[in-house]
């Protein structure tokens, strides 16, 4: 009889405890945005107008390279937005800037070529914008003015640009990723 006595209060209290956790309320705060429609980018080749995301670079020699920072190739190629269907730029915000960003990592200012078997080493993808400028691996380019109405085309050129002293031959490959900002 002492036993059941003494398990009476215990399940009381274990009992109470489980009810008085689910009295309990709370509140759940949820944000967000509601936002236009994004633009399409679309990468074009200025040579034939094709519209693609790889930009051949070609092959370039490693002699062309004399130390750190020298450049070697070279070729253009512009990202076109076009307003209409979805895409409504306003008209008070109508710049516009890129910022890239290297997929391999690991050159610095610039964009890392892809880590594969027998790969180019001591060389980098660089990006110019339409000031000749390089734009660094994670910063904005240089201003864009857009068209409210008409397809407008940033133009940018991509080179090859040692890291090191020497450039050493194999595939240069290299992916980056873009955004681009309209304000």
């Amino acid at each position: 009889m002492k036993a059941s006595l003494l398990a009476l209060p215990l399940g009381l209290a274990l009992s109470l405890g489980a009810t008085s956790a689910f009295a309990n309320t709370g509140t759940i705060n949820f944000t967000g945005k509601i936002s236009t429609a994004s633009c399409p980018i679309e990468i074009v080749n200025p040579d034939s107008g094709a519209v693609s995301n790889l930009v051949n670079l070609g092959s370039v020699d490693s002699g062309v390279f004399t130390g750190v920072g020298s450049i070697g190739g070279g070729r253009g190629f512009q990202m076109r937005i076009t307003p209409g269907s979805g895409c409504v730029l306003d008209p008070a915000k109508l710049n516009a800037t890129v910022t890239y960003t290297s997929v391999q990592g690991g050159a610095g200012d610039h964009y890392g070529i892809k880590p594969v078997a027998g790969a180019a080493k001591g060389v980098a993808v660089g990006i110019k914008d339409n000031t000749n400028t390089l734009v660094k691996n994670g910063t904005k380019s240089a201003i864009y003015p857009l068209s409210e109405t008409d397809p407008t085309l940033m133009y940018f050129t991509a080179v090859y640009i040692a890291t090191a002293a020497t450039v050493d031959a194999g595939p240069a490959d290299a992916d980056v990723n873009f955004r681009v900002d309209i304000n």
